[in-house]
């Protein structure tokens, strides 16, 4: 693209690399996206993103890094950078991914230590009584002369749609 036009975003959404070409300084200038801000569980999305990245993502802020032509190579998917900007680009993303792995494993860490202490505090806490609890255990109450249909455990007369169960639900 020729200096001081605008950069159409769609490129980008298309993963089209972007360059301009400086002819008569014998420059070409690549258009990198800035690295993003690291969110809320940012290491589930694209790493990528997270470093210095060609081409940019649609939307992303860019920075132009200039190489002499000389420096550039040439393959099947276009212009390459020159080694030195390949090591430092790939140093970045394996700094991102490092960075990453220890987010996460920290994440796992305070998840798992809250759940355990989830846990033991529900284990400390006195329990309310239940119905079915051995703290308030069912008091029986005399079986009714009359012979109808009682529950198992209290002997209390039973509804008719208990009555295949043999006692109350709560009991």
């Amino acid at each position: 693209m020729r200096p001081n036009t605008r950069i159409p975003h769609v490129l980008f959404a298309e993963g089209i690399p972007a360059w301009r070409l400086y002819h008569r300084d014998g420059t070409a200038e690549a258009l990198l996206g800035e690295p993003r801000e690291r969110g809320r569980r940012w290491w589930t999305e694209d790493l990528r993103r997270f470093a210095l990245h060609h081409p940019p993502c649609p939307g992303d802020p860019v920075v132009r890094e200039r190489f002499s032509l000389t420096e550039l190579g040439l393959n099947a998917e276009g212009v390459t950078f020159p080694p030195a900007m390949t090591e430092r680009l790939a140093r970045q993303a394996a700094r991102v991914r490092e960075e990453a792995d220890q987010a996460r494993r920290q994440y796992e860490q305070a998840t798992a230590e809250r759940w355990r202490r989830r846990a033991a505090a529900r284990h400390l806490r006195p329990r309310k009584p239940t119905p079915q609890s051995p703290e308030r255990p069912v008091r029986p109450v005399p079986r009714p002369a009359t012979g109808g249909t009682v529950c198992d455990i209290c002997n209390r007369p039973l509804a008719e749609p208990l009555l295949r169960y043999g006692r109350h639900i709560l009991c």
